[in-house]
C-alpha cells in the first residue's frame, strides 16, 4: 500500500497531501476558488517529529507566515495521537490562471486571510 511503509507508518510523500487539503480547505472558507488563479508551490520542507500510523487519527493546523506581493508563506503542524507528528513549511506563488503572471493579493484578499496571520512572537526560527 502506498499510504504506508513496511512498519504502517505513514509515508512521508502523503504529509504534503494533507497539507495541500488544509491549506485548500483554508483558503475556500475565505472565498478563494482555485480555478481563478493557479497556486505554484515554490518552496516545501518538512521536518518529522514522530511517526503517524495508517489508523491514526490526525489534525492539520493551518498558520499563515506571511503575505507577500504574490506569495503565502504557510507552516502546517500534523498531529496525531502522540502529539506533533510533523512541521511542513510551504510557499505559495499566486498567478494567474494561464501561468503567465504573478497575481498579487488586494488589500481586501489580505483582510480575509488576516485571522489566518499569526503574530511575529508566534513564529519561531526553528518549527
Amino acid at each position: 500500500m502506498h499510504a504506508t511503509d513496511a512498519a504502517g507508518i505513514v509515508h512521508f510523500a502523503n504529509y504534503f497531501r494533507y497539507m495541500e487539503e488544509a491549506e485548500l480547505y483554508a483558503l475556500n472558507a475565505r472565498g478563494f476558488r482555485p480555478d481563478n488563479y493557479a497556486y505554484p508551490r515554490v518552496h516545501v520542507e518538512a521536518d518529522y517529529k514522530a511517526p503517524l500510523r495508517f489508523w491514526d487519527a490526525y489534525t492539520v493546523a493551518a498558520e499563515l507566515l506571511s503575505i507577500g506581493n504574490s506569495t503565502l508563506h504557510w507552516r502546517f503542524t500534523i498531529s496525531g495521537p502522540q502529539g506533533v507528528c510533523a512541521v511542513l513549511k510551504s510557499i505559495s506563488a499566486r498567478r494567474t490562471a494561464d501561468l503567465t503572471a504573478a497575481a498579487p493579493y488586494t488589500e481586501d484578499e489580505r483582510a480575509r486571510l488576516a485571522d489566518l496571520l499569526i503574530s511575529p512572537a508566534e513564529t519561531p526560527n526553528n518549527p
